[in-house]
């Protein structure tokens, strides 16, 4: 597999695809709407800087329009941030999501890496703090919260560590928190509470997942240092974010009771997947504690063509650093979905036994 391949499968004999962690209550019906309404002004060009977007996102959390910057999803805000940064070094946990480490390559950044452990369930330490206190200033670390593809969340307790020595250290920050949401903890964990204290913070988040949009390409990001904002949005084109997609996040903003039935679905639909999942011990080794809307679990090799042959996609994550054959992520989807995968896998579980 490539190092930057991705979940989402297409094909054509995929009728389960559990490798996408998308929303599985799918799109608001108010977001749904809004975008329908906005296709007629998309004969105009959207606002240059998406104002009203960023001054609605502002409100939410607080601050002023100029701490906000919206992107062609939270990818286009990666690879920003780190032109507009331009950073000693990338410093990264692995495994993490792979654009951090590609966007420091196309930018001809070197990259340090801190390996997370298995027997710790891939969660930062103590000892992540003695790795960056090693790092020269200016340097960027991004962390994943929770992190993908493992699901794991870092102590809130450690995360306040990690913030207070970056700023002590001058080394960027910036952490994801894109499936955050999904954790039902996310005021617990959060790096909002903290924004405003520390100028060397950037939180990126997403509407990608949450609100089941991944085709519209929306994301933000928040710093209270408005020099770190003005350098990023000088890395992007005018008119990044089209007319239908500003149209969407404004409309998602307002779907409080939406987020709140996806965090009890989700808390739902895991405690059913990881039920099943302990029953197939021949294909299922270990599961991992999710704190997303997706599952990392250890299994036998080659499941995930075994179900592909059944038309269910999941994510094979042997191409992700620290992580190896026999790794996969599978997302949270509707009831009838988990239970053909579920179905899918007892019935390769029974015959294995026979064998």
């Amino acid at each position: 597999m490539d190092l930057f391949e991705h979940g989402g499968r297409d094909g054509r004999n995929i009728r389960c695809d559990f490798s996408a962690n998308i929303n599985p209550l799918g799109m608001p019906a108010g977001v749904l709407a809004a975008l329908k309404d906005s296709l007629c002004r998309a004969v105009r060009y959207p606002e240059a800087d998406s104002l009203s977007l960023r001054e609605a996102i502002a409100g939410d959390w607080e601050t002023k329009a100029e701490n906000v910057v919206c992107t062609n999803g939270a990818s286009e805000l990666i690879y920003a941030a780190v032109r507009a940064l331009q950073p000693a070094a990338g410093l990264l946990p692995a495994p993490t999501f792979s654009e951090y480490e590609r966007a420091f390559l196309s930018a001809g950044c070197p990259v340090r890496y801190y390996p997370l452990k298995r027997d710790n369930g891939f969660r930062a330490d103590e000892e992540f703090l003695a790795f960056l206190e090693k790092q020269e200033a200016g340097s960027l670390l991004f962390l994943c919260n929770p992190n993908n593809p493992t699901g794991s969340c870092t102590e809130p307790s450690l995360m306040e560590r990690i913030v207070k020595l970056t700023a002590e250290k001058g080394i960027w920050l910036a952490v994801d928190e894109a499936f955050l949401a999904f954790s039902g903890e996310y005021r617990q964990r959060s790096m909002r509470r903290y924004f405003r204290d520390y100028g060397n913070l950037l939180i990126l988040n997403a509407f990608t997942k949450l609100y089941a949009m991944p085709g519209l390409r929306l994301g933000y990001g928040i710093c209270e240092n408005r020099e770190v904002i003005r350098r990023i949005l000088l890395q992007l084109p005018a008119w990044n974010v089209s007319i239908p997609a500003q149209a969407a996040g404004l409309a998602a903003l307002k779907e409080k009771t939406y987020v709140e039935e996806t965090v009890a679905y989700v808390a739902r639909e895991q405690a059913f997947l990881r039920e099943g999942l302990v029953k197939v011990p021949r294909l299922v080794y270990r599961v991992y504690p999710p704190m997303a809307n997706y599952i990392f679990l250890e299994g036998v090799s080659g499941l995930d063509r075994l179900l592909a042959d059944k038309g269910i996609a999941i994510r094979s994550c042997e191409n992700y650093r620290q992580l190896r054959t026999g790794d996969y992520r599978i997302a949270v989807r509707s009831r009838t979905e988990n239970e053909a995968l579920l179905r899918a896998l007892m019935e390769e579980e029974a015959a294995w036994q026979k064998i």
